[in-house]
């Protein structure tokens, strides 16, 4: 069975992400969403919810919840 490379990449950053300093946070969360093809623009504000769960807002007004989820895969919600 083959590996998709690029959830591969987007669960490596996000794990980097939760294990990260807070000064990096907003662009390790961009670079999650723009693995994913979600649009962002950049990232405006971001909340921590709970260990690797992040409310995001982007600059050009999308609204998501960046988590890992069952299976430790990176889950994005459109809020």
């Amino acid at each position: 069975m083959r590996r998709n490379p690029i959830r591969r990449s987007a669960v490596i950053l996000f794990f980097a992400l939760a294990a990260s300093a807070e000064p990096a946070v907003p662009e390790d969360l961009l670079a999650v969403l723009t693995l994913k093809g979600k649009p962002c623009g950049s990232i405006a504000s971001f909340e921590k919810k709970g260990e690797s769960d992040y409310a995001v807002t982007c600059s050009d007004g999308h609204h998501y919840r960046v988590y890992i989820g069952p299976g430790n895969r990176v889950v994005i919600e459109d809020k």
